[in-house]
């Protein structure tokens, strides 16, 4: 790799990426094109993704392009009025920004508004040219003059058609908003433009408008001179265009975003959801009507902040100002908000908050607290487990039954059925339910994580539409990956309620969602000096302390709040200061005086003078930062009564909090640095004994936490320095992670896990647990990543080499499946039929059914796609024909990937068009796709959807290729399966270009696009015949060296690959192309077309052999060779004996026809 993007990597921190960029071919000129979806797929975790985008947009600007439409480059907003047919406004051109280079690209949100003259046609048949030329002009005129009264920006003059952009070259606030009313003043003026027309030309003009919202990307700049444009690449200018297309005369249609962000300024009519040409599924659109009375009235202005003061914060006004605007928004307009508090340990962030809570709290409006633990960063939805085990009110002693009578109960305020609420909220609480009531789910893991995401916030936002609430999510440094994946997703739609929400987090948390204008973000500073002295007044209540003593404490505590209120609190509780009264006064001498130097000490010595209490504060910290009183009870060898008393104790000296009452009492350190200098001052002995005894009660006593959080088990056991045992536990957490498809905590246990097991003696244990981590870890990666996944053969390989040492022939047997299958899907398929073969050997050594399908189904895969059909074909057939899901589906399971009897259907189908036998292909297809219905196994579904759909295109079935398509990337979308997604779209765009629907340019950039995704997390099988759809697809539209290209980069992939199986239909597609070109070069067709038909008889694949025999038989009839090509055509096309109805067949035989 560069050596220059290794130290970059370096220097970023992220060195431990530099190899897998290397491997996956990531270079400096490629490093501008990644987007998050490339570093997902490479394996970067979260945090590190976002620091590499903020590296690379720093470094380059770039982003991966979608789909280009070329705009003016903004230094000459009229240059396209150059044109006959553009008819520029006069007046004073908007203000030019400094000239772009081609480097400056950028991805940004972007308002477009398209409007367009009405009934132009009709016009133009009634006026004179010169006429209709001042028409279109005053519209023109007109129309970019309230555009740039909103500071909009005219891109384009299209005809009689106007491109506008809200939030390029610049970004202003409210773009939406100001697009919308630019479209109303727009209409409004039409009436008073008609009254000139209507009186000089008898005419009434109208225009219509569509307005858009969404992510685009400004790209390079393309043309020179005055036609010097950007292209604008995204999809909110072409659903502008199709919404204009739409609009009555003087109307304005909108898409749901800009609703969103125009908010409730506007009258809306709902118009329903509909398709729209070029965009998938129903897009929600809506009319605007006019403006809102109050909106109208105070157009430019906010309406002020009414919210009463609350009781000051010292040094905190500004802040909570911010919060009670936000609340006062949500009560007073139902318009919900987030509010983001970032800031250092002890800051003040909870201090803030609580002062808002405290105003809500005597409003007698209800709030949702969630709190991330660090002990829980890897626990999948922790803090919203918590709170529904809060809600339901379980106890521990509770038993399966009643704690489902309690969450039934919890529920039954809500307007969702508990018959689908209880379902899903108890998988996510591990919670048994009995099958005669609620039936299993019938869902993946993915899909039920997403469904439990979905059900969460519908909760949340249904309490928000009864009455305003807050949420609180605490310590968003600790959240788990699936909490902050449901944090953004509800964030996307706060704006919908009345909710507040507040996340605080320390400074290194970086929000994975993106900035939303109805986030606000606040960042706590420390306090100045005299925000200080006042908080110890504060803080030393109806006592005086000496300024020398205030000044001390000032310059100690350094502007952290809490270490302020800390040492005032020690100094106030010492010996160091005596009452006289009206004041204290200091005992001794200043410079003599023990003022703690560190916080650490300041809390450490107010725990010293309260002895009797010491241990229990040191207990708690061992368990958390909020711990149960059946916990700590647990453990402590005192009386029930002496325990509370020393909790309360606790409470009074103000360093825990307490919840409830004892025996049901929970407990929470004020602070997580409170809990930390209690931890601190433990012996690492008696903490190591403490942790172990806190693990050993846990197994005894608590088994729904066993169940529930193996992870902090697995925690307690790893700081007792019991590594076997938490080795144990992290794979029960990945495992239960895994069920919830939160991948991303399992990678993290299974991690730990395997760090850990490096530290234990070497021997057959040690390499078991191994084995049947790295077993664990290879499957999740796969699952979580792809096939192709780097890591996951990492996992594999070490797993083999294990297994081999043990000489476990069993779990060999699963490994080297899933390698091979790894190889497969890589196109490494020498590697994979190595591994294949090796399969055959291994299922003959076994006594048991199912290894042989196995066997023959992976040796089939490598076969059929090196091209050698006959024998990949015998090997699907047995693996087909002998498939049982009862005995072989287990076989496919951790895989990730299709059921075997599936997989072989679809690949054999393949390998049967191939070698000349559509009817027995479409037959294979068919069997598949009814298999994996039966097996209810969707992922399979959306495989055979593919396959059904590449045969129905060879076979010329358009129709039914787009149903098979459409199918399959429907329930790849619906189930999470972004590679079925792929491989169904390209299939998808393949047949609407053949059908002629949509824009060939769109359809041809979505397939080029999809292949690139697949080639971007190194899913390089079948791009060979992706390409061979998007090659003539070129030449169709008049690109033939675009398409050339095209089949040079597929031939030089099944050079590198050897998948040779699409290698005669490419080289037919690149006779055709030379042949179809504006240079046609017949010798170097002819010479292409025979060798098409000398791969296609090596393969005995008559199928191809068919298609480049009846193109030379074309070529050479039309050189006035008709016997040649009788003599060539006849014999392959008698060889058949099924599929005349096939557009091959036919093609065929109509030439023969022709030929006599």
């Amino acid at each position: 790799m560069d050596d220059g993007l290794r130290a970059w990597l370096q220097d970023l921190g992220l060195a431990k990426y530099a190899d897998i960029f290397a491997d996956n071919d990531v270079g400096l000129d490629v490093l501008g094109y990644l987007t998050e979806d490339h570093l997902r797929e490479l394996g970067v975790s979260l945090g590190n993704r976002l620091r590499l985008l903020k590296a690379i947009a720093a470094e380059t600007g770039l982003q991966v392009p979608a789909t280009p439409i070329n705009v003016p480059e903004p230094t000459d907003p009229w240059a396209s009025a150059q044109t006959p047919t553009v008819f520029a406004p006069t007046g004073t051109a908007p203000e030019r920004p400094a000239p772009a280079t081609t480097t400056d690209a950028e991805r940004r949100p972007l308002t477009v508004m398209f409007c367009d003259l009405a009934d132009s046609t009709a016009l133009s048949t009634k006026l004179d040219p010169e006429d209709l030329q001042d028409v279109i002009r005053a519209y023109q005129e007109t129309s970019t003059r309230l555009v740039r009264k909103y500071d909009g920006y005219v891109a384009k003059y299209m005809g009689d058609g106007i491109l506008v952009y809200f939030g390029y070259p610049k970004s202003l606030e409210r773009d939406a908003e100001r697009a919308v009313r630019s479209a109303l003043a727009i209409v409004e003026a039409m009436a008073g433009l008609n009254q000139t027309l209507g009186r000089d030309k008898d005419i009434a003009i109208a225009v219509r408008i569509g307005i858009a919202t969404g992510v685009v990307m400004v790209g390079e700049v393309v043309g020179d001179g005055m036609a010097q444009e950007r292209t604008v690449i995204g999809e909110a200018p072409n659903m502008a265009a199709r919404l204009q297309g739409v609009a009555g005369r003087n109307g304005i249609v909108i898409g749901s975003l800009t609703k969103e962000l125009s908010g409730d300024a506007f009258i809306y009519d709902d118009t329903g959801a509909r398709e729209l040409k070029g965009i998938p599924g129903l897009v929600k659109t809506w009319g605007v009507l006019g403006l809102r009375d109050d909106a109208a009235r105070d157009a430019e202005h906010e309406d002020p902040d009414g919210a009463a003061d609350l009781p000051p914060l010292v040094g905190r006004e500004e802040e909570s100002g911010l919060l009670r605007r936000a609340w006062q928004s949500v009560q007073e307009e139902g318009r919900g908000q987030a509010v983001t508090i970032s800031g250092e340990a002890g800051i003040g962030k909870s201090v803030l908050v609580d002062g808002l809570r405290a105003e809500i709290r005597a409003e007698g409006l209800p709030q949702i607290v969630l709190r991330c633990s660090p002990y829980h960063v890897n626990s999948a939805f922790f803090p919203v487990i918590e709170y529904f085990k809060r809600l339901a009110g379980w106890q521990p002693e509770d038993d399966t039954g009643a704690r489902l009578g309690k969450l039934e109960v919890a529920l039954q305020d809500f307007e969702q059925p508990t018959s689908e609420t209880v379902p899903l909220l108890a998988a996510l609480l591990s919670l048994p339910l009995p099958e005669d009531r609620y039936p299993p789910l019938a869902l993946t893991p993915q899909q039920q994580k997403q469904r439990i995401q979905d059900l969460v916030i519908a909760m949340i936002l249904e309490e928000a539409e009864r009455r305003p609430i807050m949420q609180i999510w605490e310590d968003l440094h600790w959240a788990d990956p699936s909490t902050l994946e449901l944090i953004g997703v509800q964030i996307d739609q706060v704006p919908t309620a009345s909710l507040l929400m507040l996340l605080t987090a320390r400074p290194d948390f970086i929000p994975p969602w993106p900035a939303r204008s109805h986030i606000t973000p606040i960042t706590l500073n420390r306090l100045e000096a005299q925000h200080a002295a006042a908080l110890i007044t504060n803080t030393a209540g109806r006592n005086t302390l000496p300024e020398d003593v205030i000044d001390h404490i000032v310059t100690k505590a350094d502007g952290v709040p809490l270490y302020v209120e800390e040492l005032t609190k020690t100094i106030l509780a010492s010996d160091i200061l005596r009452d006289i009264g009206d004041r204290l006064v200091l005992t001794g001498p200043l410079s003599s005086l023990s003022i703690p130097d560190t916080l650490q000490e300041s809390l450490m010595a107010r725990l010293d003078r309260l002895p009797q209490v010491r241990e229990l504060a040191q207990l708690g910290s061992v368990l958390g930062r909020e711990f149960a009183y059946e916990m700590i009870s647990g453990l402590s060898a005192t009386s029930d009564s002496v325990l509370q008393d020393g909790l309360q104790q606790l409470v009074d000296a103000e360093l825990l909090y307490r919840r409830g009452r004892p025996p049901r009492a929970r407990y929470i350190f004020k602070h997580a640095l409170v809990q930390d200098a209690a931890y601190g001052s433990l012996l690492r002995r008696t903490r190591e004994q403490c942790h172990l005894q806190v693990a050993q009660l846990m197994e005894a006593s608590f088994p729904e936490i066993v169940e529930m959080s193996p992870q902090l088990v697995a925690h307690h056991y790893l700081e007792a320095g019991k590594g076997e045992n938490a080795v144990d536990y992290f794979q029960r957490a990945s495992a239960r992670a895994i069920r919830m498809s939160a991948h991303s905590e399992a990678i993290a246990h299974l991690s730990k896990g395997l760090e850990l097991v490096e530290t234990l003696p070497e021997g057959s244990a040690r390499d078991r647990l191994e084995l049947s981590m790295q077993m664990s870890m290879g499957q999740v990666l796969i699952a979580a990543e792809g096939y192709a996944a780097v890591r996951a053969e990492t996992a594999y390989l070490r797993a083999l080499a294990l297994c081999r040492e043990m000489a476990d022939v069993e779990k060999e047997f699963s490994i080297v499946q899933g390698l091979s299958v790894i190889y497969f899907v890589r196109a490494d398929l020498k590697r994979s039929r190595e591994l294949a073969e090796y399969l055959v050997k291994l299922a003959g050594s076994r006594k048991v059914p199912g290894p042989d399908l196995a066997a023959d189904r992976s040796l089939g895969y490598a076969l059929t796609f090196l091209g050698e059909l006959e024998a990949g074909h015998a090997c699907l057939d047995r693996a087909s024909s002998s498939y049982d899901s009862a005995i072989h589906r287990a076989f496919a399971a951790g895989l990730g990937g299709a059921d075997m009897g599936v997989g072989s259907y679809c690949f054999n189908a393949w390998c049967l068009f191939a070698l000349g036998f559509p009817d027995r292909a479409r037959e294979s297809t068919t069997r598949g796709l009814k298999l994996a219905q039966e097996l209810n196994h969707p992922l399979s579904e959306a495989f055979v959807h593919c396959a059904s759909a590449v045969i129905c295109l060879m076979r010329g079935e358009h129709e039914m290729a787009r149903r098979h398509a459409t199918s399959g990337v429907d329930m790849a979308t619906e189930k999470g399966f972004p590679q079925y997604i792929h491989f169904n779209r390209i299939p998808l765009h393949r047949v609407l270009l053949d059908l002629e629907e949509g824009e060939a340019v769109e359809n041809i950039t979505r397939i080029r696009v999809t292949i690139d995704a697949c080639r971007a997390v190194g899913s390089n099988l079948v791009n060979p015949l992706w390409l061979s759809m998007l090659a003539p697809a070129y030449g169709q539209d008049g690109q033939t060296a675009d398409g050339l290209a095209i089949v040079a980069d597929a031939l030089g992939e099944i050079t590198r690959t050897s998948e040779r199986i699409w290698e005669a239909e490419l080289l037919r597609i690149k006779g055709q192309l030379l042949l179809n070109g504006g240079n046609a070069n017949v010798s170097e067709s002819e010479t292409c077309f025979r060798k098409a038909i000398a791969v296609a008889q090596a393969q005995n694949a008559r199928g191809w052999e068919l298609r480049a025999a009846t193109n030379l038989a074309r070529l050479w009839l039309d050189q006035g060779k008709p016997d040649d090509a009788r003599d060539l055509l006849r014999p392959i096309y008698d060889w058949f004996t099924e599929g005349f109805e096939t557009a091959d067949l036919k093609c065929a035989q109509s030439l023969l026809d022709e030929l006599g």
